[in-house]
């Protein structure tokens, strides 16, 4: 819990990379960092399903998400707790996702871009992205 608003958080980032010297790939390497201090306990208890790796991301974040896989791609949607969101280009949600899988699951996973060379892409109110998906 924080005692300022999740969105002014989210503004500083995105002014940050926009204007000064954060770049897309701190973000995501921060994103990874993240996921492997949140989930460095769980991840010595031993391997787990796809789908456990995914709902404890999703708890974790305090989030509402769907997701399938199809062969060796697996396509999330979450929905925003805000209609617009202000960090679409440096959404760090596909590498917190990502690296929670490396860590929690038997499979290893990377983010892959849209046909629109983007992350994310947003449509119907929900955010979409991909991960590559191999092992098992």
């Amino acid at each position: 819990m924080t005692c300022i608003s999740e969105d002014f958080l989210a503004r500083i980032i995105s002014i940050l990379y926009q204007k000064l010297t954060l770049s897309a790939g701190q973000i995501a390497i921060a994103s990874r960092v993240l996921a492997q201090e949140a989930f460095e306990e769980k991840a010595k208890e031993g391997k787990r399903s796809l789908d456990e790796a995914i709902r404890l991301a999703t708890h974790y974040l305090g989030a509402s998400a769907e997701y399938s896989k199809e062969n060796d791609e697996l396509k999330i949607s979450i929905s925003p707790k805000q209609n617009v969101c202000p960090l679409r280009e440096i959404c760090p949600l596909p590498f917190f996702y990502s690296e929670a899988i490396n860590l929690l699951s038997e499979w290893k996973s990377y983010p892959i871009r849209s046909s629109n060379n983007k992350f994310v892409e947003t449509s119907s109110g929900k955010c979409f992205f991909q991960l590559r998906l191999y092992g098992d």
